[in-house]
């Protein structure tokens, strides 16, 4: 059975108002919003004349695609409670804070994860590594939270997105039938835009934040509570290091977080006093002191394996949804009014950024963001003769960066796993995604406004 578009669109506009009133006018958990806009579809399912059987197949579809991110999100839980635990996290702030001017740390943060991000292709692996220890570091100037994660999300993203070695990269590339290498080049010219404007941005805004200098004044005694409290040593750099180091050679993320995990016990225990069931217990509960020491008994009580249960329960109820929406073919009903009427290239980039934005809306995570849209319309950029890396840069400067925007989206409720700052905050200061979409429009009018558009 295929949807007309007014049914189609039945469900995205009670998606959006359930999630708007949520957010805004009930203040309830959006795991509440999520769990009633699936009894709806369910509703609407079973009036448009599908049995249960088949509705309860559909709600599960995308099951085994999440059972990985379930299990990195784990991984990662228990390894930011035993990095904090054996004195990685706290050595990291502690050179950071002798390192670094805070007036710089916005911009530095945003440049230092985009080539982190570049070197090893994975936005997660980013921000669990260099990025913990900057939002740390954040905290700790007194900085906004918001603004930090902003910053080191959007220099994330910029090597999840055009990265050689990243695999949703390397996924855009082959759903939209082009050669990465290409895609890459292709990238380049909507990049220098956003990643120009928003490094100055950040400059600007960390050269005219009030009281940085005010918290600037207390970094020795907090350097001096962190090395009292924690085996500050260069060693506590090697569980980092190996992680970038795994995800340059292309080991798989949960193998890689696995083989981390293990080094990082061992290494506790070898050179802290923490003994094995201690650190054992972190790994589930997540780091928990009361050291009197305020920032240690604070700002660094976080990670365990439970802390990601929230997020979880979120991603769960987001799959079912993103689950239902595709397999209805809401999306599909939705953009065909639209493709159907593409008679030129502007018109097929537009028709291009909003349907990859939608599909990360609707879909929840990455692959659906650029598969869906690049299947759909690979047959329009041959019958407008545009070259398929141009379908691939679009969908890379939409759904793919956007997607830790999207608040249910699988890939932003990983950032606020890692980060600890929830999306609708820290969203608006992500000025590279946001800028990304615009630049793509813009140099593709550049490129065809005095050609038949």
């Amino acid at each position: 059975m295929e949807l007309s578009f007014k049914q189609a669109i039945i469900p995205v506009i009670t998606m959006a108002f359930l999630i708007i009133m949520s957010v805004l006018f009930w203040d309830v958990p959006i795991q509440i919003a999520l769990f009633f806009e699936i009894i709806i579809i369910v509703c609407l399912a079973l009036y448009w004349g599908y049995r249960w059987n088949k509705i309860e197949k559909m709600m599960f579809s995308s099951f085994k695609n999440i059972g990985n991110v379930i299990i990195i999100l784990f991984l990662i839980g228990m390894m930011i409670g035993l990095w904090i635990a054996i004195g990685t996290v706290p050595t990291m702030i502690y050179y950071g804070l002798q390192t670094i001017n805070p007036e710089y740390f916005l911009v530095l943060s945003f440049i230092s994860t985009s080539m982190v991000s570049m070197a090893i292709g994975t936005a997660v692996g980013t921000a669990s590594t260099i990025g913990l220890a900057l939002i740390s570091i954040a905290e700790t100037l007194g900085m906004s939270l918001p603004l930090a994660a902003g910053a080191i999300i959007s220099g994330a993203y910029v090597g999840d997105r055009m990265s050689p070695v990243s695999s949703i990269a390397n996924i855009t590339a082959h759903s939209a039938e082009a050669d990465i290498l290409d895609m890459v080049k292709s990238m380049m010219t909507t990049t220098i835009f956003p990643y120009i404007t928003a490094a100055t941005i950040y400059l600007l805004l960390g050269l005219n934040l009030d009281g940085i200098g005010e918290n600037a004044e207390g970094f020795l005694e907090l350097t001096s509570a962190l090395d009292g409290y924690f085996m500050i040593s260069l060693w506590m750099f090697l569980p980092p290091i190996l992680i970038i180091t795994l995800a340059f050679l292309k080991t798989p993320t949960i193998l890689n977080l696995a083989i981390n995990i293990i080094f990082s016990l061992i290494l506790g225990i070898a050179v802290t006093d923490r003994g094995w069931p201690e650190l054992l217990n972190i790994m589930f509960q997540g780091f928990e002191e009361t050291s009197g020491i305020t920032f240690i008994d604070n700002i660094l009580a976080r990670g365990g394996l439970t802390s990601m249960l929230e997020l979880i329960s979120l991603i769960i109820f987001a799959v079912i949804l993103g689950g239902l929406l595709e397999q209805l073919g809401v999306l599909d009903s939705i953009l065909k009014p639209i493709v159907h009427h593409i008679t030129g290239k502007i018109k097929l980039a537009l028709v291009t950024v909003f349907s990859s934005i939608l599909s990360a809306i609707l879909g929840c995570n990455q692959f659906l963001a650029v598969f869906l849209p690049a299947r759909m319309l690979i047959p329009h950029y041959d019958r407008i003769k545009v070259k398929r890396k141009e379908l691939a840069r679009a969908l890379g400067d939409s759904g793919l960066v956007f997607s830790p925007l999207i608040p249910w989206n699988v890939n932003a409720l990983m950032m606020t796993a890692v980060l600890g700052v929830d999306t609708f905050y820290y969203a608006p200061y992500a000025f590279f995604i946001l800028l990304m979409p615009l630049s793509n429009i813009l140099v593709t009018i550049l490129k065809y406004r005095n050609k038949t558009s």
